[in-house]
């Protein structure tokens, strides 16, 4: 009578649900006694939801360093798949138990003693590993069928979602669906408008919905972090499209040190994804939440917080995150004992080799000081404004002279009015009931009342109105207000119409989102050039007149000094 072992293991959650593994156990224990060998409680090793395409698993692993320690004499599985499904791994283990005096055991596979009967043992583990391809590839096309016939693939549904499951089989399945958990819908809806609309930061949402009480989905902890919400606010499932085939596994390419803990989360060698082109995503149609606008009014306010996250900055720079070198670098404040300065990242980029800019250092002072002094010039300039104001009016006319006339107006409303009579004469004689009465009454007042409200708009009024606007005397009390706002204010102003700046030492070029309509626009002494939108037009600077940052010759008396002093411009 041998010491015997059994092996046993089954690659996916939905087997282990399932316990086909016990089946494999009952039919190894069946042999076992037929075999009138001993079972040692001890040797029973089994891998719950493990791929066989990894040879690194717990019980595999114990099972090889009991081996070793002679505790057991035969080992018996349910075939060599269960072993691995590469064959080069069953091989390395089967090979591994021979050099021990171990004999190796399949139920359903050749055991063989003589060389044609390993050989055709061999084929049969070759087609282990055939079979686990053709099942990875079954599984594959038959998931993306379903998605490309507008089917969902059941799993953990969004925050804002409900997952209803499966329903029935053969004609009578009802395919799984998402619907709008309408409390959490809320929720999303309130962090898409705080982050597109208030312009806060991720932290600042976290803290809010702290003070409100409102946990996680899973609520594990009472706090949100900001993976969850980054990933919220990235999903485009929100906007009515749930995407599938976003994304691959692949391997690991820095894998985590072996530890005690190396099994916890590495079912399968693939541990890693990657992105695949989106013109491979396949699209399903789902409920929306929010807006395609609110959606990409985030998604720039995210890129900006990015972009502008203050991080560890100790000294205010009013430009920062903004400015590039004319290399195409950006520029960074630095500096000490008060003498700060916008310079150039060529070098820390290409360090240790040698820097490839070797453009100077903008004084930070001057910039912030006269940057800020020309924007304020641009925004209360009368006759900027004036231009935006045509512009308005304008597409106000248009939209007015779209709009129907006055008569077919009162055409409609005389319609709607037989209309609410044949109804009131349907419920009065029973041939409608209440219910459907009452909608389409109120489907009727609320139509009546868009009429209404057409006919009531004073456009000619309003445009008129604005006609008369004395922009001179307005734009007056504008002006003070920029001359008080503080740095936090500045700032947010600055982000909110600047794109980018591009300085030298001598020069600053100011590219923003400052609407006017006009192609051409000389400005003295700075250049803003806007891009060209359907509500904006560029504005350029008179190529004569710069903004001069020198602080040896123009602007200043010394880039110590960090006062702005108006000098006259050399010839």
């Amino acid at each position: 009578m041998l010491r015997a072992a059994l092996y046993a293991r089954v690659s996916t959650e939905g087997q282990k649900e399932e316990q086909t593994v016990k089946v494999q156990i009952a039919e190894i224990e069946t042999a076992i006694k037929s075999d009138g060998n001993s079972l040692l409680e001890s040797c029973k090793y089994v891998d719950d939801g493990w791929s066989g395409a990894i040879l690194e698993r717990p019980s595999l692993d114990l099972m090889r360093q009991d081996a070793r320690e002679k505790k057991f004499d035969i080992l018996y599985v349910y075939d060599r798949g269960r072993l691995a499904r590469k064959f080069v791994y069953q091989e390395i283990v089967i090979e591994e138990l021979a050099n021990l005096d171990i004999t190796f055991k399949s139920l359903h596979d050749i055991n063989g003693k003589t060389p044609e009967e390993q050989l055709m043992g061999s084929v049969m583990g070759v087609f282990h590993e055939y079979e686990r391809l053709k099942i990875t590839e079954r599984f594959r096309i038959g998931k993306l069928n379903k998605v490309r016939a507008g089917k969902l693939l059941g799993y953990q549904a969004p925050y804002g979602y409900d997952y209803i499951p499966i329903k029935g089989k053969g004609l009578d399945k009802i395919n799984g669906k998402f619907v709008i958990n309408e409390e959490e819908a809320k929720v999303v809806k309130m962090i898409f408008e705080w982050i597109g609309v208030e312009c806060i930061s991720i932290k600042e949402v976290i803290r809010r919905l702290y003070d409100m009480g409102i946990p996680p989905k899973k609520q594990r902890r009472d706090a949100w972090t900001n993976g969850p919400l980054h990933r919220m606010l990235k999903n485009e499932t929100y906007t009515g499209t749930h995407h599938y085939y976003k994304s691959e596994s692949v391997m690991t390419k820095n894998p985590m040190a072996k530890t005690q803990k190396k099994y916890q989360h590495r079912h399968s060698m693939k541990g890693s994804r990657k992105t695949r082109p989106r013109t491979e995503w396949l699209a399903v149609e789902v409920p929306r939440i929010i807006s395609d606008e609110l959606f990409q009014k985030a998604q720039a306010q995210i890129k900006s917080n990015s972009k502008h996250s203050q991080r560890c900055k100790k000294n205010p720079y009013l430009f920062g995150g903004l400015i590039q070198c004319t290399c195409g670098s950006n520029r960074t404040g630095e500096g000490q004992n008060g003498h700060f300065y916008y310079r150039c990242t060529d070098r820390l980029l290409k360090f240790p080799k040698p820097r490839t800019c070797n453009q100077p250092g903008v004084n930070v002072q001057v910039l912030d000081t006269v940057g800020w002094a020309k924007l304020c010039e641009l925004m209360t300039d009368p006759a900027l404004l004036q231009q935006q104001l045509d512009r308005y009016a304008e597409e106000k006319k248009l939209l007015a002279g779209q709009s129907p006339k006055k008569d077919e107006l009162r055409m409609q409303l005389k319609a709607l009015e037989q209309e609410e009579r044949r109804y009131v004469k349907a419920w009065g004689k029973g041939t409608m009931s209440e219910a459907v009465y009452t909608d389409q009454m109120n489907s009727v007042a609320r139509r009546r009342k868009e009429l209404t409200d057409m006919l009531k708009k004073p456009e000619a009024d309003k445009l008129a109105q604005l006609r008369e606007i004395d922009l001179e005397t307005s734009v007056e009390p504008f002006k003070q207000y920029l001359t008080n706002l503080g740095y936090e204010d500045k700032l947010f102003t600055v982000r909110k119409i600047v794109d980018k700046i591009i300085a030298t030492k001598e020069q600053v070029r100011i590219c923003g989102k400052i609407p006017a309509y006009a192609s051409s626009l000389s400005v003295n002494k700075v250049g803003l050039n806007a891009e060209h939108s359907d509500t904006r037009d560029t504005i350029q600077a008179n190529k004569q007149e710069q903004v001069g940052l020198n602080a040896k010759y123009w602007y200043c008396r010394s880039a110590e000094c960090r006062q702005v002093y108006p000098v006259q411009r050399p010839d």
